[in-house]
């Protein structure tokens, strides 16, 4: 695995790349984590596609970036400049929470991509949201900038089923959260109470992307069961699998499954011409 540096608009950018030979895939974290917490993925596949994590402005080893950067529409900017400097073609995007709904704004912008796995990112408008979304679990720590050890242990429990967790897992959580620009998570803040937000559901639907979502029954975010409601998410098409005991990252609280599903979807979707 190499770990590597592409200078975007706003900073330079940190990525790990498997250099793999099979398909490419694109992996995006959330908020105030890192594309370490993409460790298992790159154990399972790695070897066989070229995996590209990415640290997102203000993340992990990344630069910072001005505030106003901080912001989904910041983010599908910085992936869609990432993605046309590494001249990538015939791709899939994995994005968690944050990196799933960059993903999702970029959809217009982004030409390439063959197939998109949200994770704990269900597509949402002004419309949908009320229903989807739980209220605030974490006392507004998650959007809340300075942190002090008890608050970014509380938030990074709150990121997880902390009953299904090991504390080393625990630990490493709140490592990505110390690691994060403070910035970065007021600046959301604003920007989502602003409603800089784009309609997610119409960008999906316009796109025809196939797309599938990850989504972990105990969420303390999002209500799961909301997030199986056709109704809720159409005209897009999403195929949801609910993943039981997990919490907001699936990905890293049941790696074994979601590398399953994971593997399904880019051997369906890469074996299908579009």
């Amino acid at each position: 695995m190499k770990s590597a540096r592409i200078q975007l608009s706003n900073g330079s950018m940190h990525y790990l790349d498997s250099e793999g030979p099979g398909h490419t895939v694109v992996l995006l974290h959330g908020n105030s984590s890192s594309a370490n917490a993409f460790a298992a993925q790159f154990a399972a596949f790695g070897a066989r596609h070229r995996l590209l994590a990415l640290d997102l402005p203000g993340h992990g080893q990344s630069a910072a970036a001005p505030a106003e950067h901080y912001s989904f529409a910041g983010y599908a900017d910085a992936l869609v400049e990432f993605v046309e400097r590494l001249g990538l073609r015939d791709y899939l995007i994995f994005g968690h929470s944050l990196g799933g709904h960059a993903a999702l704004e970029a959809l217009p912008r982004l030409p390439g991509l063959r197939g998109l796995g949200l994770i704990g990112a269900v597509p949402f408008n002004a419309d949908n949201a009320g229903q989807l979304f739980r209220p605030e679990p974490t006392g507004g720590l998650v959007f809340q900038a300075d942190l002090d050890d008890a608050e970014v242990t509380r938030l990074a429990r709150a990121f997880v089923n902390p009953a299904h967790m090991e504390q080393a897992q625990l630990d490493t959580l709140a490592h990505y959260i110390r690691a994060t620009d403070p910035q970065v998570r007021a600046a959301l803040g604003v920007s989502l109470g602003n409603g800089e937000f784009a309609d997610e559901v119409a960008l999906l639907a316009a796109s025809g992307v196939p797309t599938v979502l990850m989504q972990g029954r105990d969420d303390v975010f999002l209500d799961a069961d909301a997030c199986t409601r056709k109704d809720l998410l159409a005209p897009a098409d999403v195929s949801v699998f609910l993943f039981d005991e997990c919490g907001h990252c699936p990905h890293v609280e049941d790696p074994a499954r979601f590398n399953d599903l994971m593997d399904t979807f880019i051997t369906h979707i890469c074996e299908n011409p579009l």
